[in-house]
């Protein structure tokens, strides 16, 4: 008489504990991998915010301009008493110890409410050639803008707005000798009125 040992097969139940569980493990993974996704700055979070405007906040630029209004001559010299007037300034043939003078008219905008800005009667290259430009004095005065900070400089600020009238007057040294400058010219227009605004270099 043989023996056998039968094996039972298996129940429902245990088929069921054997079964992997695929479903499960891919919902794990899918919730691993967003919170990765989180952590490591792929997602978006949605922090609260808000902003207000300011008002009436409107502001405006200054302005700085000059303008040259009309201007006249005169010439006096060394032997007259008072000048004459010019009518036609390139007729004019000066010599030692004549005194040309031009009355200008200025129009000058300053608006701005920390504006300071330096008028000054620049000289160009014909009156620094030997010769003639050599022994030209070139001044300029003002005399409602007060004293000026330097030679033919003045400093304004807003309340210096409006005309003026500057006064410049060009000497030709009477010391002058021989025949220096005879038949040489100088170029008016060398003559220049520039406004610049001053910044905190120039203080």
């Amino acid at each position: 008489m043989s023996s056998s040992i039968e094996t039972a097969a298996p129940t429902p139940a245990t088929r069921a504990a054997r079964r992997p569980r695929h479903g499960k493990a891919k919902a794990i993974l899918a919730i691993a991998a967003g919170t990765a996704l989180l952590l490591g700055g792929g997602g978006t979070y949605a922090y609260w915010s808000t902003s207000t405007a300011l008002t009436n906040t409107d502001i405006t630029a200054g302005n700085l301009a000059l303008t040259l209004g009309p201007g006249t001559w005169t010439l006096k010299g060394a032997l007259q008493n008072t000048a004459a007037n010019v009518t036609d300034i390139a007729s004019v043939k000066i010599v030692p110890g004549d005194v040309l003078t031009l009355t200008q008219t200025l129009d000058v905008t300053l608006e701005g409410n920390t504006l300071a800005a330096d008028l000054k009667a620049e000289l160009g290259s014909t009156f620094a050639a030997a010769g003639l430009g050599e022994n030209l004095d070139v001044a300029m005065t003002v005399s409602t803008y007060g004293t000026p900070i330097a030679e033919n400089t003045y400093r304004l600020t807003a309340a210096n707005n409006g005309i003026a009238v500057a006064t410049v007057k060009i000497t030709f040294d009477p010391g002058t000798d021989g025949q220096i400058g005879v038949g040489q010219k100088v170029n008016l227009s060398d003559v220049k009125f520039t406004l610049s605004q001053v910044g905190a270099a120039q203080n």
